[in-house]
């Protein structure tokens, strides 16, 4: 088992995943339990990544207290986490904290890449121009809202920080080292306002919503490595062998004939979602789900799709993982897995091997690939690339969204976006529509192009009519959610 001096280690139970077990463990107000270790996952070819330059940086960016191991702390606490990202802010010059705290914008939402591309490709303020005590305040506020167990949350976010160190040592290169990694706050932290926090750097992104005390959004997250197992200063790392070996498990359990359904037929050199649009991929989920569907697999099946899930789900806070991953259960019988590679059935081992290798989980709400690459500063070893998005609340929604941090909120049968027909449109100040069936008690935003919350309201009926003759011409985005479904439209004012 790898191991890292950054957190207790902790062995990973292995419950069997059914939603008996779910409901009895809400009920009886327990965190979730590790999965089998799950792993590695993704093949592609090169990432371009000798082509960007930046500054040189110190060898290290990881405060000293990192170095000892601490009592695991209970759940987020919004409060706690507002509280901590002030006194980091507090404790920044005035240019470091106009480099920190921006105003949410959808563009600035969506800067944020895989690349080693610096500041040029991303927010925020960098760890490497920090102090240590600065450094550590920075990581408290990382730690508030990451998971705790080993190689999940912000284990993980170390042992990655801790492989560009590695990498740098031995590509001889100062384009990779554990100071290249940014952390920004877009609009001021609150626990009633809306505000996004983001951090990292080349091989991770986070960017984590919030509004009025709740998480919003969790999506996107992307993590990546080179090697997949290293050894520096003694200790030896694999971050993401548990999401390797978790799809290696899930892809193992299909039968000949399944994995035939479920191999895809266009091969792909990274993941389709990312690196998010500051290297100009725009791409949009694809319309149609291809693979296999989850609902024609046995139950012990979705238990192995399920358990590959929460190794994403479990980089959260417990309470926010263990809602999310709820209202993944509640959808798994209308998600599809999908693949490339020439696995085995019943061979594990045989699975995420080489590069081009491929897997994908698509369901309502979530979306995760992992990808494999040849190495690029590493030739001959196999690069992981992985991405963690959501259908309905990536950004948070551009931070419109409802909270997904409570387990009676996630498990709605909150499907799909619906989409509403607004009429007219364009608009002169008015705004009309009308549902498929009566909603009762749903919140109803009015959402700009800045992600600007600029109308709130309620609604019980069938029919919508907005007078919006105050706001200013452009675009805007109207959602409508109630407890079973989410609307959503877009509309001009002239």
């Amino acid at each position: 088992m790898y191991s890292n001096t950054f957190s207790p280690a902790q062995e990973k139970a292995h419950p069997i995943f059914n939603m008996q077990n779910l409901m009895l463990l809400f009920s009886a107000f327990f965190i979730f339990t590790l999965f089998f270790h799950p792993g590695n996952l993704f093949g592609g070819s090169g990432e371009n990544e000798g082509s960007s330059s930046v500054n040189s940086q110190p060898s290290s960016a990881l405060p000293p207290s990192m170095a000892t191991a601490a009592a695991l702390p209970p759940p987020a606490d919004i409060s706690q986490l507002v509280t901590d990202a002030l006194a980091f802010y507090n404790s920044l010059n005035s240019t470091q904290q106009a480099a920190l705290q921006l105003t949410y914008s959808t563009t600035l939402a969506r800067k944020w890449s895989n690349l080693p591309c610096g500041s040029s490709c991303r927010n925020g303020v960098q760890f490497g121009n920090l102090s240590a005590a600065q450094l550590e305040l920075a990581y408290t506020v990382i730690g508030d809202i990451l998971g705790t167990g080993t190689n999940n949350g912000s284990d993980e976010f170390k042992s990655i920080t801790i492989a560009e160190d590695y990498l740098g040592s031995v590509g001889n290169s100062s384009q990779y080292n554990s100071g290249l990694r940014w952390i920004a706050f877009l609009n001021t932290p609150s626990e009633t306002g809306a505000w996004m926090l983001q951090f990292g750097g080349h091989h991770y992104a986070a960017n984590i919503a919030f509004n009025n005390g709740h998480v919003i959004g969790t999506t996107p997250m992307f993590v990546a490595l080179e090697p997949s197992t290293f050894t520096y200063n003694g200790t030896a790392y694999g971050p993401m062998e548990d999401e390797r070996d978790a799809l290696r498990a899930m892809l193992a359990s299909l039968s000949t004939a399944e994995l035939t359904t479920a191999k895809l037929s266009t091969t792909f050199s990274d993941c389709l979602m990312s690196p998010g649009e500051s290297n100009g991929n725009s791409n949009t989920f694809p319309a149609t789900k291809q693979g296999i569907a989850v609902n024609t697999l046995t139950q012990s099946q979705k238990d192995l799709v399920l358990a590959a899930i929460q190794n994403y789900t479990d980089d959260m806070d417990a309470t926010t993982a263990a809602a999310v991953l709820a209202r993944y259960t509640d959808e798994i019988d209308e998600t599809y897995i999908a693949y490339t590679g020439s696995g085995t059935s019943g061979n594990t081992t045989s699975f995420l091997v080489s590069n081009s290798n491929y897997v994908r989980i698509d369901g309502p709400s979530v979306w995760i690939e992992f990808a494999c690459q040849n190495g690029v500063v590493i030739q001959g070893q196999i690069h992981y690339h992985s991405v963690w998005r959501d259908h309905l609340h990536d950004y948070g929604l551009d931070l419109s969204g409802d909270a997904i941090d409570d387990y009676n909120t996630a498990v709605r049968d909150v499907q799909a976006a619906i989409n509403l027909n607004i009429y007219p449109n364009p608009a002169h100040g008015q705004i009309n529509t009308r549902f498929s069936q009566e909603v009762k008690d749903a919140r109803v935003t009015v959402t700009d192009m800045a992600g600007k919350v600029v109308y709130r309201g309620k609604l019980s009926g069938q029919e919508l009519s907005l007078q919006l003759h105050d706001l200013s011409k452009g675009s805007y985005t109207l959602n409508v959610q109630d407890d079973m479904n989410l609307y959503a439209g877009k509309f001009i004012l002239n």
